[in-house]
């Protein structure tokens, strides 16, 4: 696995959830989300969704 980029959500990391865009042992893109112990992985075409709809104002802040 080859992490590409890290980064948190907020300043404190210990309270944010982490982003880590990766290249899985397949070679392929994903995205793993991941806050408290929990994961949530998202694979790139899932990733390039939610970009899309964020750059489309379908997503918007709360």
């Amino acid at each position: 696995m080859e992490i590409i980029k890290r980064l948190t959500l907020c300043s404190s990391a210990s309270c944010c959830p982490d982003i880590e865009v990766r290249k899985n042992e397949k070679g392929e893109y994903e995205v793993v989300l991941e806050e408290n112990g929990e994961k949530m992985i998202l694979s790139k075409d899932a990733w390039n969704i939610l970009v899309k709809y964020i750059k489309e104002g379908q997503l918007t802040e709360l």
